[in-house]
C-alpha cells in the first residue's frame, strides 16, 4: 500500500556551484564524494540538482516523520546498474534531468 507520492522539480540554472557550501547542506559525505569526481561543471549542476529534488521530494512522500527532518538524514545513491536508490525502506524513486531541470519522484510504501 502506498503511504505517500512526492515530486520536485529544480532548475538547475539556480543552483551555486561555485563553493561547496550549498553542495555541503544538502549531500551525505559519500553523495559529496561522488559530485567532487564529476568531472563537468553540467555532471556537478546536473548530480547536486537531483539530489536536491530527490531529497524534497521524499520529503513531500513521507510527511513528517519523526527523525526524518534534514538533508543529511536521507542519501541517495546509485546501484551497480545506475538506478537511483534512497536509504530508506520501501521507498522508490526516479530522477531525470532535460536542460536546465532535474525532476523527481519518490512513493514511499508502508
Amino acid at each position: 500500500m502506498i503511504k505517500g507520492i512526492g515530486c520536485d522539480i529544480v532548475d538547475l540554472s539556480r543552483l551555486d556551484i561555485n563553493n561547496d557550501s550549498l553542495a555541503l547542506k544538502i549531500l551525505t559525505a559519500k553523495e559529496f564524494e561522488i559530485y567532487k569526481n564529476k568531472k563537468t561543471f553540467k555532471q556537478k549542476k546536473e548530480f547536486l540538482g537531483g539530489r536536491f529534488a530527490g531529497k524534497e521530494a521524499f520529503f513531500k512522500a513521507i510527511g513528517i516523520e519523526k527523525g526524518l527532518n534534514s538533508f543529511q538524514d536521507i542519501e541517495i545513491l546509485n546501484d551497480i546498474n545506475g538506478k537511483p536508490y534512497l536509504n530508506y525502506s520501501k521507498s522508490f524513486i526516479s530522477l531525470a534531468h532535460e536542460n536546465n531541470y532535474a525532476v523527481a519522484y519518490v512513493i514511499i510504501e508502508v
